[in-house]
């Protein structure tokens, strides 16, 4: 059955996920002890629990793969639990997440996208296929990013983290974008870089293909048996058409 709709994550997938993010949340932690009053150990904490190190990220660390509500109420339980004291009443999970909205459209935000992703995302919706974003990020940040890369008016659907939708590997996401445009599961392609992704798409009923990254643990969509490509300009006509 041909695909008729294909939707991407975001970070990882359409763009660079280190070197989009690894600065942003260095100056978050930064600002959290500066001007928030934590301690070199309790940012320490967080940095753990988030799969932050100074070189990078750990593969399949929470920033990649939870929602941004799911890492505030991490950070918060953290936080509560720390023995090095108490950042008082400046730290909650509506100022930790001002503080993040704050920093993701900072000047130290590059948006910097994977290789072939402009063009491709043209051409795809060009084909006239359905082109939808399913993200663990918030809708700001969503939309900032794909302004910023020229991309937004390419897509029709877009599943984030504002409220509504549940998120991955919950099946939300792919349930309405199936009902909005009327599309059976087997018709949409997913295409993601986390094993969350992968058990999403798998959860949806959906097609799935996996991009190879250093952050992430590709080896298990091959053990799976999903293709693996590099980035998403590498997508060709035998991925989108089942005989």
């Amino acid at each position: 059955m041909k695909i008729k709709g294909i939707l991407l994550d975001k970070d990882g997938t359409l763009i660079e996920f280190e070197k989009t993010w690894h600065k942003v949340f260095q100056n978050i932690f930064q600002e959290l002890e500066e001007d928030y009053g934590l301690s070199h150990e309790e940012t320490k904490g967080l940095k753990k629990l988030s799969g932050f190190n100074e070189q990078g990220f750990e593969k399949e660390s929470l920033i990649q793969y939870a929602t941004v509500e799911e890492i505030l109420m991490q950070w918060i339980e953290e936080l509560k639990s720390t023995k090095t004291g108490s950042p008082g009443n400046k730290i909650t999970k509506d100022s930790l997440g001002e503080l993040m909205e704050r920093h993701s459209k900072g000047p130290d935000a590059k948006i910097i996208p994977l290789d072939n992703t402009l063009e491709t995302v043209k051409e795809l919706y060009e084909k006239g296929y359905i082109l939808g974003i399913a993200t663990a990020d918030s809708k700001q940040s969503t939309l900032h990013n794909l302004q910023l890369l020229g991309i937004e008016s390419y897509f029709q659907f877009i599943g984030c983290d504002d409220g509504f939708f549940r998120g991955k590997p919950d099946p939300h996401m792919g349930e309405v974008f199936c009902s909005r445009f009327q599309l059976k599961p087997e018709e949409v392609l997913y295409v993601g870089d986390s094993l969350t992704d992968m058990l999403f798409a798998e959860n949806c009923g959906f097609h799935f293909i996996g991009i190879e990254g250093t952050h992430n643990e590709y080896e298990k969509f091959i053990e799976q048996g999903h293709p693996v490509i590099e980035n998403i300009g590498e997508l060709e006509e035998s991925f989108l058409t089942e005989d």
